[in-house]
């Protein structure tokens, strides 16, 4: 492991974790997630899409970056064949399981890359709260935010409707499809809430995840499946407070337009 310099390892972390975030959720339709249950094809598109957005997030931000980009490939696809080939029975509010399980996973492997490759270490992440340090930490910081809240909530949302589902009797074995509405209207609601958070407004945060469920009680949607409806809008603001949790005390970063 080649001596690099704290900073610096910090950056390539977040920057894996940024890339990880991106590929994983944001550039994941729903097309690919049926395509990488299926078979190889599409597992390694999906790993392929993680590792390049990785690598572009990544590029040159330590020495030899794109071996370890490499090594990220490899362990991305060690982990994901288990959903396709392993763990494939979802019954019974399995998916939520192995949902956290998966990223568990990927966390772990991230963590670890950083380590070997940079000499990355937790004590490090208390950089974010210096307001000296360099302005790209909380910049990524805010992007990786903004990204769990627009692409990895709604995928929340619909692994713990089917684990209440199970709960309440009701199987559903099937990946399902996550509608515009709770990724488009759902996405501005977190984001808006997590806006209020941070601006120390955190009391009418609540009120921005009504429009919602307003909206789904006036199409019918409360009055078929309330479970649904109710899980929905209590998981998007769950994601919404912690995401501001973990970003209160890293200030906002300055844009220079």
């Amino acid at each position: 492991m080649i001596p690099i310099d704290s900073e610096i390892a910090l950056s390539f972390f977040l920057r894996l974790m940024l890339g990880h975030v991106v590929g994983d959720f944001v550039l994941q339709p729903y097309w690919l997630v049926l395509a990488k249950r299926k078979g190889w094809p599409g597992l390694i598109i999906h790993v392929g899409v993680v590792t390049f957005t990785t690598a572009i997030i990544a590029w040159d931000s330590i020495p030899n970056w794109w071996v370890w980009i490499i090594v990220l490939f490899f362990i991305h696809l060690f982990i994901d064949q288990f959903r396709t080939f392993v763990f494939t029975d979802n019954s019974r509010g399995k998916g939520l399981l192995l949902l956290f399980l998966d990223q568990l996973a990927h966390v772990i492997s991230i963590v670890f890359i950083a380590w070997a490759a940079a000499g990355w270490i937790f004590d490090s992440l208390n950089m974010l709260l210096d307001p000296s340090a360099p302005n790209q930490y909380r910049m990524i910081a805010y992007l990786t935010g903004l990204a769990i809240l627009i692409s990895t909530a709604p995928v929340l949302e619909a692994e713990i409707t089917v684990a209440v589902w199970a709960a309440q009797g009701r199987e559903v074995t099937k990946t399902i499809a996550i509608g515009a509405k709770d990724r488009v209207l759902g996405s501005a609601e977190r984001i808006l809430g997590s806006m209020i958070i941070l601006a120390s407004f955190g009391l009418l945060a609540p009120l921005v995840f009504l429009p919602r469920l307003v909206l789904m009680v006036r199409e019918g949607e409360y009055r078929e499946d309330r479970t649904a409806v109710t899980t929905k809008v209590i998981t998007s603001f769950g994601c919404a407070l912690v995401v501001s949790l973990l970003l209160l005390n890293v200030r906002i970063p300055k844009v220079i337009l």
